[in-house]
């Protein structure tokens, strides 16, 4: 239907993504989750959940040719937040952490941005990564190299794709406390409150590129 206005958040079992799927659903949109885990039973009795790999290139694009085929013409917003997390030397991390991180933190975003592309002409893409991909820490060789593979794929989007077609949000936070209350973290909800913002941005610039750090007031 033309004027619905649909969010795609993807890794939305818990944390951040949860956050979203909360705060996108209380501002009116259409909300979509994806998730390879069952539906989390505090999902928000107004958004839909869709239990799928998005790391899998053929469940990606099976998932959006369902999208569009139930919501021609919608305005989409997708929002890459589907990763993992693993930290450690290069001798413990073991062959299939590398694996999963890149499965988990890029392949999910390639595919399900490649799915999207290929059906829907124009698309707000707003990318949760991490500050690990601007710059290498100790024992994070896993995590941090697949979220800068993110980070430039995105990048070399940007420069494939005008503005007009996609606008491409890249958000770099510093810490967030996706389990746990944490004072030097940035809340979920203040993080998906940020992203809803850019998502309804209506102005005459877009951000492209930022880095979020936790407030020391």
């Amino acid at each position: 239907m033309q004027n619905e206005t649909i969010a795609i958040i993807t890794g939305v079992s818990r944390g951040t993504g949860l956050a979203l799927v909360k705060t996108f659903a209380d501002a009116g949109w259409i909300v979509i989750g994806t998730g390879r885990s069952p539906q989390p039973t505090d999902l928000p009795a107004n958004a839909t959940y869709k239990q799928f790999d998005a790391a899998d290139a053929t469940a990606a694009e099976n998932f959006w040719q369902e999208v569009r085929g139930e919501h021609p013409g919608a305005t989409v917003c997708l929002v890459n937040n589907a990763g993992s997390y693993v930290s450690g030397g290069l001798i413990e991390t073991g062959t299939e952490d590398f694996m999963s991180e890149m499965q988990s933190c890029y392949f999910s975003a390639v595919y399900m941005t490649r799915g999207l592309a290929k059906v829907v002409p124009k698309a707000r893409i707003i990318n949760v990564i991490s500050a690990s991909a601007l710059a290498a820490h100790k024992n994070n060789s896993a995590y941090g190299s697949a979220k800068a593979a993110e980070m430039h794929f995105f990048h070399a989007l940007q420069a494939e794709f005008p503005a007009s077609a996609f606008q491409i949000t890249n958000l770099y936070p510093t810490n967030i406390a996706s389990q746990d209350p944490d004072e030097n973290a940035i809340t979920t909800e203040d993080l998906a409150q940020f992203i809803l913002s850019q998502a309804e941005n209506r102005s005459s610039y877009y951000l492209r590129d930022v880095t979020l750090d936790r407030s020391r007031q």
